[in-house]
């Protein structure tokens, strides 16, 4: 019997673009959105007496299918999605262990791995959990919403091949001995000299920024939306490619100092780091962490205006560039005591 709350999400790469295989990697997920999204055609000739589309002509000339699904700032597990989002990771162990450091960074060829992903949601009133499983799905990108006094949020969206009804439900299992990284065990640099990540240390230098109040940050791949062929069905017969990539985001701050006006003003290289920790050491000195390293942004706003005799705050939204500075305009590090991707 099942209730409401068992709906569960699994994944797995594919060895084959758009060929199930059955999910092995399962997500504690705040919510998801997956759908199935076909086009239709009725035609567009004229009959006489006809007023309506007619039930015959309608057909289906495409579909694939696009969602979501967000996660909370876990110290296990992220790095799956991280692999599937930027599509080059690495882990690498710290020392003697048993903390292990993963290393992600947009990958440089075509295309994105794809993954087979697995929603079942349980129907009213107990009754099993009835599973779709989304086939051919690639990570178009993420967006992190980091509030005051809250868990940082992970948001990653897919786009996809097709929905397979048919497949058998795989009961989840979920990996143990996990905890919530929180606005508590954060901080986020902001200019400064930062030397970017590498495979078993985190960024360090910059500037420690004591005024934000929430962070936002989104990334996008920049995907095409080809690959529909004569033959295949109405499907996308291969995995979308890799476009420019996009890097945004929005700082809410307290106006303290003029720093972040002026390097709005005078268009500054700012390097950005946003962190985020577990207060419990896997081994000593080594904490669960994830953190976001974005060598180059341009301040794209705000000035400072009056607010009423309330305290100031801007909505700084930031760009990221390519800086020349480093070899990779983003960097996503985790610190975890997970073994593996």
């Amino acid at each position: 019997m099942t209730t409401q709350q068992d709906a569960a999400l699994g994944l797995k790469k594919e060895a084959t673009f758009g060929t199930y295989i059955a999910p092995d990697k399962f997500f504690e997920i705040t919510q998801e959105d997956f759908a199935w999204n076909p086009t239709f055609s009725s035609g567009s000739a004229m009959r006489y007496g006809k007023r309506v589309i007619a039930g015959d002509r309608r057909v289906l000339v495409k579909e694939e299918v696009t969602g979501s699904l967000t996660v909370e700032g876990i110290t296990k597990t992220l790095g799956a999605m991280f692999e599937a989002a930027l599509g080059s990771g690495v882990s690498t162990i710290i020392g003697a262990g048993p903390g292990y450091q993963q290393l992600f960074t947009p990958t440089a060829t075509d295309p994105l791995p794809s993954y087979t992903i697995q929603a079942s949601i349980p129907t009213v009133g107990g009754g099993a959990a009835q599973p779709m499983s989304f086939l051919g799905c690639v990570c178009t990108g993420f967006e992190l919403d980091a509030g005051n006094a809250g868990v940082p949020m992970l948001k990653f969206n897919w786009v996809g091949k097709s929905v397979d009804t048919t497949q058998a439900f795989v009961t989840p299992s979920y990996v143990a001995g996990t905890s919530l990284m929180s606005f508590v065990g954060g901080s986020i640099r902001i200019g400064g000299t930062v030397t970017v990540p590498t495979n078993v240390a985190l960024a360090s230098g910059g500037t420690a920024a004591a005024n934000v109040v929430d962070a936002k940050f989104t990334y996008e791949n920049g995907v095409d939306s080809g690959g529909f062929f004569f033959g295949g069905g109405g499907k996308r017969g291969r995995a979308p490619v890799v476009g420019g990539r996009g890097l945004s985001g929005s700082l809410t701050v307290e106006y303290d100092t003029n720093v972040l006006r002026d390097a709005f003003l005078a268009q500054t290289d700012l390097a950005l780091v946003l962190k985020f920790a577990h207060s419990v050491a896997i081994t000593a000195g080594v904490f669960p962490t994830l953190e976001i390293t974005i060598p180059v942004v341009r301040l794209d706003g705000e000035l400072p205006k009056a607010n009423g005799g309330d305290v100031i705050t801007q909505s700084v939204d930031f760009t990221g560039v390519d800086g020349r500075v480093a070899a990779q305009p983003v960097y996503v590090a985790i610190v975890t005591a997970e073994t593996a991707i």
